[in-house]
């Protein structure tokens, strides 16, 4: 799982804290409940070191009824839209690092009994570069014409 993912998971679960699915849905899965698919990401170019990804994820709320889906889907959308879209980057064993995702955009929709959460982000990564032996010794030699 990728680690700004599993952040944003935390970031949800301490707002809602219920059962969390993040393999495929089993056909008796518990109510209320979040389920976190792949997010699904497409690339651009930012910097000349580095290049952008923005990922896009769907979180689906299960609940007793769609008003309270949405009801819950709504309370963890403003959670993070206090925090001013900044969610804290957690490590892999759960604990903090001095690092924050900015959300771009969190929205919330109701289809059926399921209301769903959008959450999109950017991300940055250095591009590969080679490595080169640095000079040591220059040798000039030069005369007057």
């Amino acid at each position: 799982m990728n680690q700004e993912v599993g952040s944003i998971m935390a970031s949800f679960h301490s707002v809602f804290p219920v059962k969390v699915y993040d393999e495929k849905m089993p056909e008796d899965f518990v109510v209320p409940s979040m389920y976190f698919p792949p997010p699904f990401s497409f690339d651009g170019p930012d910097t000349v070191s580095t290049f952008m990804k923005t990922f896009s994820l769907s979180v689906k709320l299960f609940h007793q009824s769609s008003h309270q889906a949405s009801d819950e889907a709504e309370r963890i959308a403003d959670t993070i839209r206090a925090k001013r879209h900044l969610v804290p980057l957690l490590n892999a064993d759960g604990t903090a690092t001095t690092e924050f995702i900015r959300i771009n955009r969190i929205d919330t929709r109701v289809t059926g009994e399921v209301a769903t959460i959008i959450v999109t982000w950017d991300s940055r990564y250095y591009y590969e570069r080679e490595t080169f032996k640095p000079l040591t010794n220059i040798t000039i030699i030069s005369g007057v014409k």
